[in-house]
């Protein structure tokens, strides 16, 4: 079991869409948006619904990028190729993500920004 800080990731995801704000966005105004949404003052539950709320290919990215930074078990992945999210662990949203079809992975947000992410496992066949 590893744990990755994945908030950066949430926010790194962000900015392109942060990209498209018009130009009369003055520094301070960028400084204060940033500020505002610093990892260190989101709860688990934040975190959660920012990443719930995520397009699903950035969504998919964050997932990715958690696996592939949790160790040298996850470096292996080279692509979610499905991810649900399931009932909550502690109280902390939960995801499962499968890498490749083959490696399913558990990533659970926790309240510091980060993530607490176990596997991989064989992925569960239904049927």
């Amino acid at each position: 079991m590893k744990r990755t800080i994945i908030a950066s990731t949430i926010l790194a995801a962000a900015l392109p869409l942060a990209a498209c704000g018009g130009s009369n966005d003055t520094p301070a105004n960028n400084a204060t948006a940033a500020t505002t949404t610093n990892a260190s003052s989101m709860s688990a539950g934040e975190l959660g619904t920012k990443v719930r709320d995520l397009p699903e290919g950035q969504r998919r990215g964050v997932l990715f990028r958690a696996i592939r930074d949790s160790g040298t078990s996850g470096a292996s992945c080279q692509s979610v190729t499905s991810m649900t999210e399931i009932a909550p662990t502690n109280g902390y949203p939960t995801w499962t993500a499968i890498c490749d079809n083959v490696a399913q992975w558990t990533i659970v947000l926790t309240a510091d920004g980060g993530a607490t992410v176990t596997g991989p496992a064989p992925v569960k066949k239904s049927g």
